[in-house]
């Protein structure tokens, strides 16, 4: 005689519980690679999905480095089941090219993404005018000081760019813009605030 034998249907039931269905979130990428070559912030977009069958909240978003970063918003944040997220992350060149990560941490696990840069931008170079000049060789010891003056090429329009005493016959101007050039001219300037004529003038052209 044969005996058939019957599973009972509460021991299916918790060989494969509902809690083994994917819970959490699915990102649209694990890596994101910029190349800001011209120097100017660029962006990318990441797509956040809730793969569970509940609410997940994100409580924390981070980058490991500065250059990379989100616009503002606030947290935590909860999304509903099914629903997604997209928003850009934004990378800005810096000197050197650049590698970060963004870490996502939420209440279903902590989720990462590798960040890179590879575009640079040049710093900032600073120019400066160094001047020298001899001091009048009659009448020197009516100079109380020296009046520094200064024209864009071209232009007739002299301004004061700095001044140094009697025994001062040198100055530095570090106001300077690249790709301009300059005409300088000296005074002297006695004890009653009278300036001489100018001196011959110098032009010099900045990178």
């Amino acid at each position: 005689m044969n005996k058939k034998i019957l599973f009972p249907l509460a021991a299916i039931l918790i060989a494969t519980p509902f809690s083994a269905r994917s819970q959490g979130l699915k990102l649209s990428t694990t890596a994101l690679s910029f190349n800001g070559s011209s120097g100017n912030i660029s962006s990318q977009p990441i797509t956040i999905t809730v793969t569970s069958s509940r609410p997940v909240t994100i409580r924390s978003v981070s980058f490991s480095n500065s250059a990379f970063f989100f616009p503002p918003f606030s947290l935590p944040v909860t999304l509903p089941n099914g629903q997604s997220f997209t928003g850009p992350v934004s990378a800005r060149p810096q000197g050197t090219a650049q590698t970060g990560k963004l870490t996502i941490g939420s209440d279903a696990g902590t989720y990462t993404i590798s960040l890179s840069e590879t575009g640079t931008i040049k710093p900032a170079v600073s120019h400066s005018v160094s001047l020298t000049w001899k001091a009048p060789s009659t009448n020197s010891d009516g100079i109380d000081s020296y009046q520094v003056n200064r024209a864009v090429s071209g232009s007739t329009q002299y301004s004061v760019v700095g001044t140094t005493t009697a025994a001062s016959t040198a100055f530095t101007d570090t106001s300077v813009s690249s790709g301009k050039t300059y005409v300088y001219a000296v005074r002297s300037v006695d004890d009653t605030g009278k300036a001489s004529t100018a001196s011959n003038t110098v032009t010099l052209a900045i990178p």
